[in-house]
């Protein structure tokens, strides 16, 4: 009897191990025969849960143990799905495309302020109003400016880029309606606040739709020709500007702003795709739709519509609730030592680049006497510096990434074995201490009289220099945290608008009481200061980093 059942188990056993050698085949002929696992396990009643394990199990639990059993299981499963599927489905050319548009919208911000300054006595004639109370205009832009953002930034990294885009470019453009039509000061100065509050707060939404849909191996790339837009606007404003104000009257900056605006805002309602990972996933999702998406998704079967969902379910990331404390929730992020330390580097670094560019016209107009289109064009050898600065350093940044990936075996800069802060500030050492020299050398060159040539020629590096420092620190400040990209963004801006303008409003007394030469002596100085914190980002920022994923995971 024992014979006999020895016997008739061998069969059992047979067939068994065939069955289990065929399952283990189809795996691996079959690139979606896991993925058709988990949709069939998660597709079954309650009531016929019992049916279904029982026809897994006759693939001899091969399969099945991966997928049936607790959620961890069925989780470790949709996480498998999720790590075939591609980052963005969206292709190079669009990608590209999508950067633009960003890129465009957050170019009016510090355009805006910028084109105004060439119009102030103009501005102050017709309006009947001082010198400081120009001035007042300017430091409540900047204001708001550093202040809005944290407002928008928390819905775009919860309800959608989209709307935000579209909801702020609105504001800007009625704003500059008004801007062009008022007829006093307090008219003046209240738009001019409504306008800040609308256009400074697609720069922080801008970085994080470029975290939406970029690769962290391609992202130093192309937050360089991102950030293009909002550092070449204090460059291009005052030539802009003084061209308008001197042909056309002051009012017709605020008319062509209108004009640019309302057509950027038609081409981003129609063409501008929702991008925020936790509603579309990798772009697959349905969410915010263009009229174009709307169009082709109304069309689709009821079945094709529960496969897009599914689409989106198995690529998205958790969706993150808002508060109240949204708009604040910016703030927070200078709590976390590794972002206050660039945080600050890159807001002291920001108040000497504007430092530079806001004493240009009283330098350049007393020591080369040049008039306002003159002033207006001696802004360009510091936008050409910028414009190459941000593309060879995200080519560096790229480049520097996939050699550390390589060197650590790991997909993504999220990894906390992976110590991307070698990777994003590796070469910020060199551009920083040589903007530190240049600054030196600008400011005695000044003081001494040198041929313009010089001064212009010194332009150009230290806006070379200066963008591609932005860019190492801005690139770091996304990967830190790629999913509320937005939100620290918005408070990169609130740091770094608040130390523009205190260096806007402290330089040209400084230069009257110490003399241009010591003036930029001294801010080279703080900026020294300033860049000896970011040794020990350096050093400990992974360590850092991997004590803020255990508070968090706690």
């Amino acid at each position: 009897m024992a014979k006999h059942n020895r016997s008739s188990s061998a069969p059992a056993c047979t067939l068994a191990r065939q069955d289990s050698t065929r399952t283990l085949v189809n795996n691996d002929s079959d690139s979606d025969s896991d993925s058709t696992i988990v949709s069939i396990s998660l597709s079954r009643s309650n009531s016929k849960e019992q049916q279904h394990k029982k026809r897994l199990t006759d693939w001899q639990g091969v399969t099945a143990v991966n997928f049936i059993g607790d959620e961890s299981d069925l989780e470790k499963a949709s996480l498998k799905q999720r790590s075939r599927e591609p980052y963005s489905i969206f292709s190079p050319a669009k990608i590209r495309w999508i950067v633009l548009l960003a890129s465009v919208a957050a170019f009016f911000a510090p355009f805006s302020v910028n084109s105004y300054f060439p119009a102030m006595d103009a501005v102050e004639q017709d309006l009947g109003i001082s010198s400081q109370q120009f001035n007042l205009t300017v430091t409540v832009f900047m204001i708001f400016q550093a202040v809005s953002p944290s407002f928008w930034s928390s819905m775009a990294d919860t309800r959608g880029r989209r709307p935000v885009y579209l909801a702020t470019l609105l504001v800007y453009v009625l704003a500059c309606i008004g801007l062009a039509m008022v007829t006093n000061y307090p008219m003046l100065l209240a738009f001019r606040m409504l306008q800040a509050f609308g256009a400074s707060s697609v720069i922080a939404i801008g970085a994080g739709t470029i975290a939406d849909v970029t690769h962290p191996s391609q992202r130093g790339g192309y937050i360089g020709w991102y950030s293009l837009g909002w550092n070449c606007g204090p460059v291009v404003g005052p030539a802009v500007g003084g061209v308008v104000s001197q042909y056309l009257g002051w009012r017709w900056i605020f008319w062509i702003l209108a004009i640019l605006g309302g057509v950027h805002w038609l081409i981003l309602g129609w063409c501008l795709p929702e991008t925020l990972r936790s509603l579309v996933g990798n772009g697959s999702g349905y969410a915010n739709p263009t009229p174009t998406q709307w169009w082709h998704y109304r069309r689709l079967s009821d079945d094709e519509k529960q496969q897009l969902r599914q689409k989106r379910q198995s690529t998205s990331t958790k969706k993150k609730s808002s508060s109240w404390l949204g708009p604040f929730q910016s703030l927070l992020f200078a709590k976390e030592k590794d972002v206050l330390i660039l945080l600050v580097y890159y807001s002291v670094q920001y108040a000497a680049v504007y430092a530079v560019t806001t004493s240009l016209p009283l330098l350049f107009g007393q020591l080369y006497h040049l008039n306002e289109l003159q002033l207006g064009l001696a802004y360009f050898p510091n936008g050409i510096g910028c414009i190459l600065g941000s593309v060879v350093q995200g080519k560096l940044l790229n480049r520097d990434y996939d050699r550390l990936r390589k060197r650590f075996s790991v997909m993504s800069a999220t990894d906390l074995t992976m110590p991307v802060e070698k990777a994003r500030l590796r070469t910020v050492w060199v551009h920083s201490l040589l903007f530190n020299v240049l600054l030196v050398v600008y400011g005695w060159c000044m003081y001494i009289h040198a041929h313009i040539a010089v001064a212009l020629v010194l332009q150009f590096f230290l806006g070379f220099t200066s963008q591609a420092i932005f860019n190492c620190i801005q690139t770091l400040l996304v990967d830190l945290f790629p999913t509320r990209s937005a939100s620290i963004t918005a408070s990169n801006n609130i740091f770094r608008c608040l130390f523009g303008a205190g260096a806007t409003t402290a330089i040209i007394p400084l230069i009257n009481a110490c003399g241009v030469g010591w003036s930029f002596t001294i801010m080279s100085g703080i900026l020294l200061l300033s860049r000896v914190p970011l040794y020990f980002e350096f050093k400990h920022g992974p360590r850092w980093r991997r004590e803020r994923a255990e508070r968090e995971e706690a």
